[in-house]
């Protein structure tokens, strides 16, 4: 799956997370956990037990519901899905590169439908504040747990990891 390039809004984001790829794809596979750390999304959860290339979601940003459904899923380098809402078509595709140390994290997106197709220029500053948004989370989330040595929810602590 690839975002749409020729959408009325395609957006591309880039952030450095001092965290290694596994951890932070960790992080944005975990859709249960999106509204303790994403400021603008109010509730998360999965919508069915299909294998997680093809597994269903909802979440709600303010006032909108999105459907989601994971298309890509090569863990820890590439995650990516669809979304929809009564008004608009979402694609989204995060890339994730680095070492143990850091990751380049890449956002792209795109967005259709009728009310993108009439108004890009007004949507536009929204969707991208919304993207920059999404990748500072992510980035204040784990760079504060690991300052802050608190760990996240579905994360284990070493000694359950059989290290004491």
């Amino acid at each position: 799956m690839e975002i749409n390039r020729d959408a009325p809004i395609v957006l591309n984001h880039e952030i450095e997370i001092f965290a290694p790829p596994k951890r932070v794809w960790e992080r944005i596979a975990q859709v249960e956990y999106w509204s303790e750390w994403h400021p603008d999304i109010g509730k998360a959860y999965w919508t069915d037990d299909e294998p997680m290339d093809r597994r269903g979601f909802k979440f709600g940003v303010k006032m909108f519901r999105f459907t989601g459904q994971f298309r890509v899923y090569e863990e820890p380098h590439l995650i990516g899905w669809t979304a929809r809402h009564l008004f608009s078509r979402h694609r989204q595709m995060f890339r994730l590169s680095g070492d143990y140390r850091r990751t380049v994290l890449t956002s792209e997106a795109s967005y259709e439908g009728r009310v993108a197709a009439l108004m890009p220029e007004r949507l536009r500053e929204p969707l991208d504040y919304f993207g920059q948004t999404w990748l500072a989370a992510v980035k204040t989330h784990i760079e504060s747990e690991r300052e802050n040595g608190a760990r996240s929810p579905g994360t284990r602590s070493a000694r359950y990891m059989g290290q004491r």
